[in-house]
Parts: C-alpha cells; structure tokens; sequence
C-alpha cells in the first residue's frame, strides 16, 4: 500500500466512527472543538457507553428503551491526495432560540448529544471500532508513521483504546499468525474494581489476553536443561464457549528464580505527586505498595526517588536497600500538589537509572501515576522520544496505574511496551502485596526479551481460525525473524497463554493442527533464538469437561472479557456461563482466585442484560 492509500483509509475510519456516533477521527480540545491532536492520535469526545466532562449525566434505561434511529450515510471515499479536514461542530445555541451559549454550557450539551447518539448506536459502535480498527491495522502494518489510533474517553474510567477484535481467519488464505506475547494484568484489575462494585467496566478498558494472563495457572516449570528459559504448553477440547468450535490453548511458562539467585537491581521509582494523585486510592495507596517493595529487596539492591508534577525532582539519591529507615522516610514524606509533567520526570529517572546499570546490575524504573500528564511532552510518543537511548543501553520500564476518574491506561500501557517492561494497575492493597510483594522477582528478573509467538496452522486439518485477544500485540508475519523488531518480555515466574478458536475440517483429526515456533532473546542480547512445538492431533480431548482446570478457566476467564468487551463473537451469551466454568475449575492452590472472580462477575450479570 502507497501513501495514497492513507486518504481514503482515514475517510474509512471516520465514516465507521459515525455511524457508531461514538467515536471520530478527531481529537477533543479544551474548549470542545475537534481537530488532529499533535500526536497523531485521533481523541473520540466519548466512548463505550460513556462520556467525557464533568457533570454529564444520563438516565440509562430511558437512553436503552429509545428506538435506535436509523444510521448517517456512511462518507464518500475521498481520492484527495491530503487527509480530509477534520469535522467541525455546529454552532449552539440555547434550546430556545435565545442568547448563544456559553462554553461550559456548549460543552454540556455537546456530550448529552454524543452520548445519546452512543446509547443508540450501540449496535453499529461494535461494528464501528472494529472497522476503524482494522483500518488503522492496515496502516500500521505499511509502517505509515500517521496511523491513528482509536481513543475512547469515557467520563468516569479513563482514557483507553479500543483496538478492536480479531476476525476468523481462512488458512486457504492466511495460515500464519503472529503475535507478541503480553504479560500485562492491568486492563484486569481496573475493571474488577468495577465488577465489586456491581457496575460495569468501560467496555473499550477490557483487553481479553489481559484478563487472561492475569489468572494464575499450575503450568510445569521448564526443564533445567533445555536452552530456552521457559516450557510450552499445548491443549485443545471442543469450545466450551463456542458452538461448533474447538479451543486450542497455547502457553509458556517461565522458569523461577528466587531472590537469592537474581542478579543485584536498581529502581528507581517515578512518583506522580501532581494535584490528580491526592485521591486515598492514588498516592497514599503508591505509597503503601514502595514501602512493601523496599522491605521485600536486598541489602545489595538500590533506589532512588524521583518525582514530578508541575516542576521534577531527585528525592531521594541513589541508596542501598540496607539503608531502610532513610528509603521509608522518603516515601513517607511525599505529598501531592500541581500540575503533571511526566515527560521531564522520565528523562531524570532514566538518567539516574543509567548511573548504576551494568557489572551485572540491572537498572529500572516504576512508574507510579494515574497517567494524567498535561504539562509538556504528553503522548507516550513524546515521552519516550527523550529517553529511547537509555531503552536501547539495557534500561526497563515497568508503569504502576492507580485511581480513575482522569486514568490514562492508553499511555501507561503504552510506556511499559515500549520501555521492555509490563503494565499492572493497583485497585487494592491485597494487589500491591501480589505485585510488589509475591512476584516482585518476576518483575524485577528478566529471562527474555523480544518473545514472538509464531503459529502456523494446518490447513487441511484447520479450516479457521481466531486468536482470541492481543489485538494489540500483532505483528507482520514477515517480522518473526526479525531481531530488529520489538516484542514483549518475560519475567522470571511469569506464565503467558494465548487462546484460538478453530474450526477442523474434521472431528476427529489424524494429522497435526500446527506448529507453534517461538523466539526469543536473552535479556540485552540482539540474537534471537528459536524453537518449534507440534500441535498433535492427540492434544485435543473429546469433551469440553475434559480441559484441564488451568484451560477450564482461561476458557472462563476469555467469554468473561468478551462478553464485558461487546464482542460480537460473545452474542447470545452469558456471566452466569462464565461464572459456572470458573466454579468448576476452582481446584487446586487457585481455588479461591476463581470462585471470587465468578461472584464479581454475577454481580454485574443483571447490568450485562439491561444494556
């Protein structure tokens, strides 16, 4: 595809946002009026089944029992060889005709508008997202450097991307499918706030692997003696979520290391003490989750503090963990106020970080925020363009989210990715002791970096197929062997699965379905390594109930998202579905994780039927 192309592709992506009436391809300003952001993302002024600004209000069942008016023409496409004009909105004026409104009062009725268009539409939004989606993919995939994303902004959530849904594939046409892996548990556990509290989650917050990942599962470790540090795991059944279809379940599990055999660390934690952070969910709560973590390191490990708000700063310079009473005091004397400027603070902290990487000491820095930067460089772009150096020198990232309200989990998602660390989101102090505590050296110890998965699948034994998530994971088939190309990292412990629906050309297949190849680098080395599994025939079980507990509730765990996610490969079914499946894998050491997860999800069962 040439340059174009990328006209008539935007016109595409904006005609399927209208139709939604949920999303555009124009970001909101301030004072309400549209135009292209100067990152090249494209804002929506709502999304999912919310809306942006404060005090927009709407009642939801009247909204629901509205008859949906029929959808706008779709656009012409453009042969413009320039992108088109962004929309601009009408003029308002009072509901009387009288004296033109002022701006807060515009703003107001501006998101009553789109949000009642959202609630009617909410049909062709699905369809709509995908679509826009699928665009943006295509000018990805050319390496257009102006692809837009689709940012949804919903009132009382936060800021999120919705990248869409992978279709069914044909293997007559498309037998590879590739994809980095993704051990992020954020999107998770933001919305299982919501579910506690028996409401809903923005539907574009929910990112199926996610969900999945985030579950523990009872995976054999990796044999000592093989080269790659993690073992891979094969399954398959007929769908117990899908009619007519067969599950195919792919995982990896890293090997274990404990805090005595991994390497002496560097932290450095970047601390948001902006005015947003006051909250007792936000900076009280960062607090807690340092304090743990300090008192779980080594005496040979280090820290240091740095924050940033309207102005950034070293709080705390380079200290070794023997040295408790001074850390602790540090973080105990953090207080929030100002504006948010992220973009400075990263460039000091990876400078302080780089101080002490190499002599077998590795150097990171945790980002603790709500997200919420609005002073100076903004974009996740932006903010790592200062520091991309100290990302190629071996320096990780892993980004910390708290609160919501003003929650940007598009941008902290994002700067874990491309920092080569992971994303989690903290709703409780039970989950900071998860993270920061129980599977801290998985998060500190890195086994390998630029992990690729590569399935490939057997077309006169599979006739289709559909990963399952990691919409935003994908990667160019022509890309697997290339080490130049970015892709998720592994920590020690960590486990990563991956599920595809298939549908066999027959029921009782005597070929393999596939071979799943992954690769995978050692921790700051630049050559890739490979290995190859089959997918034999004799990993699919008869029954559904055959699954192991571990598939059982990945299975579970993936219709849960869906559903919540409005997939249209969901429609028809149920949380209560989901929940029964849970309830009968809860066995085993994770027992109690899958009972509680069914009781969230049946609290929001009757919410999931009134939408």
């Amino acid at each position: 595809m040439n340059r174009n192309t990328l006209p008539r592709l935007l016109v595409s992506i904006q005609a399927a946002a209208l139709v939604a009436g949920s999303i555009s391809c124009a970001s909101s300003s301030p004072s309400g009026s549209s135009g292209p952001s100067s990152e090249g993302e494209y804002v929506s002024p709502v999304g999912g089944d919310a809306s942006v600004g404060e005090g927009a209000a709407a009642n939801d069942e009247a909204q629901s029992e509205a008859p949906p008016p029929p959808p706008p023409p779709p656009a012409e496409p453009s042969t413009a060889s320039a992108p088109p004009s962004p929309k601009q909105p009408p003029a308002t004026t009072t509901p009387t005709g009288g004296a033109p409104l002022n701006k807060n009062e515009e703003r107001r009725v501006a998101i009553a508008d789109a949000k009642d268009k959202a609630r009617r539409y909410s049909e062709e939004k699905s369809k709509a997202f995908t679509g826009a989606a699928k665009a943006v993919a295509e000018l990805r995939e050319q390496n257009i450097a102006d692809a837009p994303d689709v940012v949804v902004r919903p009132d009382d959530g936060g800021t999120f991307v919705h990248a869409g849904t992978n279709p069914f594939i044909s293997t007559a046409t498309d037998a590879l499918s590739t994809f980095s892996i993704d051990v992020d548990t954020g999107s998770f556990t933001f919305a299982r706030r919501y579910l506690k509290n028996g409401t809903l989650p923005p539907d574009s917050s929910v990112r199926v692997e996610e969900w999945v990942n985030a579950m523990h599962y009872s995976y054999a470790a990796p044999s000592p003696k093989q080269e790659m540090p993690f073992a891979v795991h094969v399954e398959g059944a007929p769908s117990p979520i899908a009619k007519d279809k067969h599950l195919v379940r792919v995982a990896l599990q890293g090997k274990k290391v404990s805090k005595a055999e991994r390497g002496p660390t560097h932290l450095v934690f970047l601390v948001d003490v902006s005015g947003s952070m006051g909250n007792h969910d936000k900076l009280p709560l960062a607090q807690e989750a340092m304090h743990m973590m300090v008192d779980e390191l080594r005496d040979d490990d280090s820290i240091a503090l740095v924050t940033y708000a309207g102005a950034t700063g070293v709080v705390l310079p380079t200290t070794t963990v023997k040295n408790k009473r001074t850390i602790h005091k540090a973080i105990d004397n953090l207080m929030s106020g100002g504006g948010t400027n992220m973009g400075s603070g990263m460039e000091l902290a990876y400078r302080e970080a780089a101080k002490q990487l190499g002599g077998g000491r590795s150097a990171r820095v945790i980002v603790l925020s709500d997200g919420d930067a609005n002073i100076g460089r903004t974009s996740h772009q932006q903010i790592l363009q200062s520091v991309k150096g100290y990302v190629s020198e071996g320096v990780m990232m892993s980004t910390v989210g708290f609160g919501t309200g003003n929650y940007n989990d598009h941008l902290m998602e994002q700067l874990a990715n491309a920092g080569n660390g992971n994303y989690t989101y903290v709703d409780s102090k039970k989950t900071a002791e998860r993270f920061f505590v129980h599977e801290l050296d998985g998060t500190l110890e890195t086994i390998a970096q630029d992990v690729k998965i590569q399935v490939e699948w057997n077309p006169s034994v599979v006739s289709r197929y559909r990963l399952v998530g990691y919409e935003n994971r994908d990667i160019a088939d022509k890309d697997f062997r290339n080490d130049k190309k970015d892709a998720g990292e592994i920590g020690a412990g960590h486990a990563v699965t991956a599920l595809y629906e298939v549908e066999l050309t027959s029921r009782t297949p005597s070929e393999a379905l596939g071979t799943v190849r992954i690769r995978a680098k050692k921790p700051r080395g630049t050559k890739a390594s490979e290995m190859s599994v089959a997918i034999a025939a004799d990993v699919l079980k008869e029954r559904p109930g055959d699954l192991d507990a571990d598939g059982q509730t990945a299975a579970a765990v993936a219709l849960a998202a869906e559903i919540l996610r409005r997939s249209p490969y969901a429609e028809g079914r149920t949380l209560s579905e989901a929940a029964a499946i849970l309830r009968e894998a809860a066995t085993g050491p994770y027992a109690e994780e899958r009972l509680e997860l069914a009781r969230d999800l049946m609290r929001v069962e009757p919410a999931v039927a009134r939408r």
